[in-house]
């Protein structure tokens, strides 16, 4: 079994390896950890896998929009997290439609598939769990090998965190690392067999994902003078409705929900690690009036900002 990583159109192999059928291996858990840079996109994987499962947790740092194509030699079944960044992202079933992830959201039903063909912007990482479908059919008695339906994708919730995280980094060696992860995914399985049918998430054209995240970039540059709906829907060239729905979407907040968590994400680094005053921060964030960035400060932080820039 081959598991091969390329870029997208070019089919330049960024990395490949080759397994045994079904991900046998003759340790009780295989690993590779690789950090390398290829044509200016920096790479770090790091991979698990044992008998029916390949757990890959794959970092990417671009420097602009890469695209990529992820392929299987073997058809398999992927449930995709995404644990800082976005990917956007669609199966060899969805040629002109892309979904979407950012941080701490999830994909359970990736479907069975081949190659799946993603974008990145900015760094991402995202963990990827593939199963073979002898080993899924297996694990659920064979009641959903053949009814994986496309549902909305849903924020990861602590639970769930906690089990990627101890997937991520089991605390365990040998036969009882083995017995560990496997449970976890079990937890996993058992998650996506009771989830409930959600209203089906929309498929967002590519180049409409490609407006949007350039109407983000935009947000992120401007703070002092935001644009309003109307005119960022215009310099990106997309209608407003558009532009708001998928923007939420997305990005996971309104557009204007997003303005004000970058604006208090960028005053707490001002005034915690470059201990500028209150009244600075209040106007490099775009507040008019320092009395109004203090209410909205301390209503998301529950601190009063001028207790962060103190040595």
């Amino acid at each position: 079994m081959e598991v091969k990583l390329s870029t997208h159109p070019t089919g330049n192999i960024v990395y490949k390896n080759t397994y045994p059928d079904n991900f046998d291996s003759i340790n009780d858990v295989s690993e590779t950890v690789l950090a390398f840079e290829k044509d200016g996109v920096k790479y770090h994987i790091k991979e698990k896998w044992f008998r029916g499962i390949h757990i890959g947790i794959t970092e990417i740092h671009p420097h602009k929009e890469e695209n990529f194509c992820f392929e299987s030699s073997q058809q398999h079944i992927g449930f995709l997290f995404c644990l800082n960044g976005a990917i956007n992202y669609g199966n060899d079933r969805q040629q002109d439609a892309f979904l979407s992830l950012t941080k701490n959201e999830q994909d359970f039903n990736i479907g069975r598939v081949n190659s799946m063909r993603f974008n990145v912007t900015l760094k991402t990482r995202y963990l990827y769990i593939q199963f073979t479908s002898d080993y899924f059919r297996q694990v659920t008695g064979g009641k959903l090998d053949n009814d994986i339906k496309s549902e909305i994708s849903k924020s990861i919730t602590p639970e769930i965190g906690l089990i990627l995280q101890q997937i991520i980094y089991p605390k365990y060696e040998g036969r009882v690392k083995r017995l560990f992860l496997e449970a976890r995914i079990f937890e996993l399985i058992i998650v996506y067999i009771n989830q409930k049918p959600e209203k089906q998430t929309r498929l967002l054209k590519k180049e409409d994902v490609e407006k949007i995240l350039l109407a983000k970039q935009l947000v992120e540059y401007d703070l002092q003078h935001p644009n309003s709906l109307i005119e960022l829907s215009r310099r990106v060239g997309i209608n407003d409705y558009k532009l708001k729905r998928g923007f939420k979407e997305l990005i996971g907040h309104t557009v204007f929900g997003y303005l004000y968590k970058i604006r208090m994400e960028k005053a707490h680094y001002f005034l915690s690690s470059e201990k500028k005053t209150v009244n600075e921060v209040s106007f490099l964030v775009g507040y008019k009036n320092p009395q109004h960035f203090i209410t909205a400060f301390k209503k998301h932080y529950n601190i009063l900002p001028g207790s962060l820039n103190k040595s």
